[in-house]
């Protein structure tokens, strides 16, 4: 299913509209006619878990009468293995690959399927122009497309110009709709693993967001951006891969023959999780940039809160070092803590399993939907040329910790960009 490296989802394109007027260099006279193809590759490798090459290319266009279109294509390929949600045990458990088609045994370290792997396919298209002088409207299409999921979006948006182009308002609507096509069928949540009940066909899921922005030019060297983001999604979130273990007192795992299920080893005691239908979730974000006299600091923040007891903080800072003859240098922090979801387990006991399935309620021991603190560092060292081709290196190393033996984790990011005009 999608995995998204950077946290990042809907409304980018709307988003874009107003961000480049905080981060993007004004286009040199002499490539004011040209494309401008933005290209990268990034290496994403977990230790002892996924790994993820993803290529990008963007075309961006501005045209004599103000207007801009923008298109962009993205190719993940991910592979390696991703923990399916059961408990680090010193006793032997048993699990089903997603197929159903063969079992495995883990003990004494976290429970991965190390059969994970997936490509993903995206498309994006963006077109802005300008209504009037003050006035700009932007819509634009997404599309994205793996082995057990799809996914179609649009936007559609307005920036207005106001106090002699110092403030910019903007407005925007989002719809996405998913297609999920689980590989062996959509389990039926609380139902043990073992017994493999499962349902043909696929499941969907639509989200609609809206934003509302601010940026604001407050003098010749500080411009800061001000959003609100509302996200409202109905229909499948759970995710077909991950499981819930069943435990006695000791905090042990159980066995699924004692449930009336069928055995298929030790410690198989072990259900599909279970997620709301429906998630809301509101997000306010603040940047600020200060150009000194070469150098740019950039400081954002974003809050997260959703109906799922989330709560989430990011900070985030960058200082780009700009040097003579084109070379930068800008370092890079990234903090992000999150609390956990309100039907998040690590693991269950019978008597909270009996309570589950006679309610039907949700439960979840995905680690990325408990308590997580991470942190990024790092930087990106990129030079420009005269001619506006401009290439660039980014290192970042990633850091993650919550309460689970899964959530600990650790990650090396690099990325080769080059920018160039045609």
């Amino acid at each position: 299913m999608k995995k998204t490296l950077d946290g990042k989802k809907i409304g980018a394109g709307l988003a874009a509209a107003t961000c480049s007027l905080l981060g993007q260099p004004a286009l040199a006279q002499d490539a004011a006619d040209a494309w401008q193809f933005d290209s990268a590759v990034l290496y994403y490798s977990e230790q002892d878990r996924v790994t993820a090459v993803e290529p990008v290319v963007r075309g961006k266009k501005q045209f004599q009468d103000e207007s801009e279109l923008e298109l962009k294509l993205t190719l993940d390929t991910l592979t390696g293995a991703s923990h399916n949600g059961a408990i680090t045990s010193d006793k032997p458990q048993t699990f089903t690959s997603p197929s159903g088609g063969s079992t495995y045994e883990v003990t004494n370290e976290v429970p991965l399927d190390d059969a994970f792997k997936d490509t993903r396919v995206a498309a994006n298209v963006q077109y802005t122009r300008p209504f009037s002088r003050t006035l700009r409207w932007t819509g634009g299409l997404n599309f994205s497309n793996e082995y057990d999921f799809t996914s179609l979006g649009l936007n559609a948006g307005l920036l207005w110009d106001l106090n002699n182009k110092n403030t910019t308002l903007t407005f925007g609507l989002a719809h996405e709709s998913d297609t999920i096509d689980p590989v062996g069928g959509a389990p039926e949540g609380l139902t043990f693993q073992s017994d493999e009940v499962k349902t043909d066909g696929s499941e969907d899921r639509s989200i609609n967001d809206f934003l509302f922005g601010v940026t604001q030019v407050i003098n010749h060297r500080w411009i800061m951006q001000f959003n609100y983001n509302l996200s409202v999604s109905d229909g499948y979130h759970t995710d077909p891969y991950k499981v819930v273990t069943v435990v006695d007192a000791n905090g042990d795992p159980l066995e699924a023959e004692g449930f009336g299920a069928t055995n298929i080893g030790p410690g198989d005691a072990q259900i599909f999780e279970l997620r709301p239908d429906s998630r809301t979730r509101n997000a306010l974000y603040w940047e600020n940039r200060y150009h000194f006299n070469r150098d740019v600091l950039a400081v954002g923040y974003r809050f997260m809160s959703d109906d799922w007891g989330i709560t989430s903080h990011t900070l985030d800072v960058r200082y780009r070092f700009q040097f003579a003859n084109g070379w930068y240098l800008q370092p890079h922090v990234r903090w992000y803590e999150q609390s956990e979801a309100d039907f998040y387990k690590e693991s269950i006991t019978t008597s909270e399993l009996t309570a589950l399935q006679s309610a039907q309620d949700d439960v979840s021991a995905d680690y990325r939907l408990g308590n997580l603190t991470d942190t990024t560092y790092g930087f990106k060292v990129g030079k420009q040329w005269a001619n506006n081709q401009q290439l660039s290196l980014r290192v970042e190393s990633f850091t993650q910790s919550g309460d689970s033996d899964a959530s600990e984790l650790d990650a090396l990011i690099t990325q080769v960009g080059y920018t160039f005009y045609w």
